[in-house]
């Protein structure tokens, strides 16, 4: 497990690597895995279906005292978050946001998809989960955020010529989001894994 243990003043601390994620639904995994099988047969390391997600904020190694403090803050926010996104509902109580663009992080060699425009429920979301994150002591990067659902790893440049062509069309993917979730982040023989630690439904 990505776990680590710091001895401060003689007393061991556990940290985790953890990240808080929208919640995207089985049904929408198998889709995107189907779209991924038939459109983009690439040799890159596919990342597992169960394991798609659209981070809102990655908070690296925190400790049990920061995940309470954070978990403690989002509950006494929540009956706030649901009203703030009642009227972006559709009648079945669902959000959705639609993926439309392939994306590439050179760097980090993650081929991913993005929405070529946000949804207006999803930046003030980002927002207040960083603000949260912050008042419970957890320092985050300073970064834009780019909300995307990433597809493969180790995508090494230059990527094949079809994929290039590709990256000009319309994918138009659209998520049913019902919630977010604080996730941990591990690593087991099999691969890394990511585990819901508290999930927070949308549905007021």
């Amino acid at each position: 497990m990505a776990i680590l243990l710091l001895c401060v003043n003689r007393k061991v601390v556990m940290k985790k690597r953890m990240f808080i994620a929208l919640d995207i639904s089985d049904t929408d995994k198998i889709k995107l895995a189907q779209w991924r099988e038939q459109h983009l047969p690439l040799p890159f390391k596919a990342i597992n279906e169960k394991n798609f997600h659209i981070t809102l904020a990655f908070l690296g190694l925190i400790d049990n005292e920061q995940q309470l403090s954070l978990a403690q803050l989002i509950n006494q926010q929540h009956s706030f978050i649901q009203q703030y996104l009642q009227p972006f509902k559709a009648q079945n109580q669902t959000l959705f946001l639609v993926l439309s663009k392939i994306g590439y992080f050179k760097t980090a060699q993650v081929l991913h998809l993005m929405p070529t425009t946000n949804p207006d429920w999803l930046m003030p979301l980002n927002k207040l989960i960083i603000a949260l994150c912050l008042n419970s002591q957890i320092p985050l990067e300073n970064s834009v955020y780019q909300p995307h659902l990433s597809l493969f790893r180790k995508a090494k440049y230059p990527l094949p010529s079809g994929l290039t062509a590709l990256q000009q069309t319309s994918v138009e993917q659209q998520l049913s989001i019902t919630g977010f979730s604080l996730y941990h982040s591990y690593s087991t023989a099999l691969g890394v894994c990511y585990e819901p630690v508290q999930t927070w439904k949308i549905n007021a």
